[in-house]
């Protein structure tokens, strides 16, 4: 049987993929999106760069890049089953440019840990020749929202 948080993530980067999603910006940076893997700590997939994610010359933005690292090592972290976190920290480094029409290998695996941080290292390769264009680290905290019941809200005063 697989694991119901390996699903959960599938499943999540999958609706991204086919452009429904909570976050406008996943869907614009993940739309078309192919797994190619989803384990425990490990995801592998597939994307392809569009006009929508490139900037006037031509070639996949560096935020847009950062933004997959990001989201992709989230779900990296996410994957080995203990529970929702948040980016404390991200490193990229940029080696190559992307254009646009070209398809590019994205692979994120969680490396470590530091007491309750994880940290998921993300490597993003050209497809055609496996050309390095860039490498993040993510580090990632656990996410506690403790929401506090009051009884009345100020908003309906607004």
């Amino acid at each position: 049987m697989e694991d119901s948080t390996i699903l959960n993530t599938t499943t999540y980067l999958e609706a991204l993929a086919q452009g429904n999603g909570l976050s406008e910006i996943e869907v614009l940076i993940l739309q078309g999106l192919e797994l190619i893997h989803v384990g425990k700590g490990i995801i592998r997939c597939k994307l392809l760069v569009t006009d929508r994610v490139a900037g006037d010359d031509g070639t996949w933005h560096a935020g847009a890049i950062t933004a997959v690292m990001d989201a992709i090592g989230a779900a990296s972290v996410y994957s080995t089953g203990d529970g929702l976190h948040s980016s404390a920290d991200l490193n990229a480094s940029f080696y190559s440019a992307a254009k646009i029409h070209e398809k590019v290998e994205v692979e994120a695996r969680v490396k470590g840990t530091n007491g309750r941080l994880k940290s998921s290292v993300i490597e993003i390769r050209r497809e055609r020749d496996g050309e390095l264009i860039a490498t993040g680290r993510l580090w990632m905290a656990p996410l506690v929202l403790k929401a506090k019941h009051t009884g009345s809200s100020n908003l309906s005063k607004l």
